[in-house]
């Protein structure tokens, strides 16, 4: 970010898990596997313009993830993980951020249990040095 730019963050919560229609393990026809994907990009979508699109998206961003459960039943992080591929599409279609490649943005991934299933992203612009 430019010196007279402000460092932005945002902190977004789904309210639930990864879609279960995302998972890289269905094997569904491509048209539940479409709806789910367009309906994950524009949830996230909706998510970040309620909290306000910047003028300028974030050139490069950390973005953590953390899953919360509220079963004990066993989950694939790798696979949940792969499940937010829509959601991480929509954040760059609103103009969070500039592109999702591999030099812009960097992850962590966690997973815990709670009392109601939810799906916590926080993004943090870092600089672009």
């Amino acid at each position: 970010p430019s010196p007279n730019r402000r460092v932005m963050e945002m902190k977004i919560e789904l309210q639930h898990l990864p879609d279960k229609d995302l998972s890289p393990n269905k094997r569904f026809h491509h048209m539940p596997v479409y709806r789910a994907k367009r309906s994950a990009k524009y949830e996230m979508m909706w998510l970040v313009m309620e909290q306000g699109v910047p003028k300028e998206p974030m050139r490069k961003a950390k973005i953590d993830i953390t899953f919360v459960a509220s079963d004990k039943r066993r989950r694939d992080l790798d696979n949940l993980f792969s499940s937010m591929k829509a959601y991480i599409d929509g954040l760059v279609e609103v103009g969070l951020l500039w592109d999702d490649s591999a030099d812009r943005v960097t992850y962590t991934i966690r997973y815990e249990l709670g009392e109601k299933p939810n799906t916590i992203i926080n993004i943090q612009e870092v600089s672009d040095e």
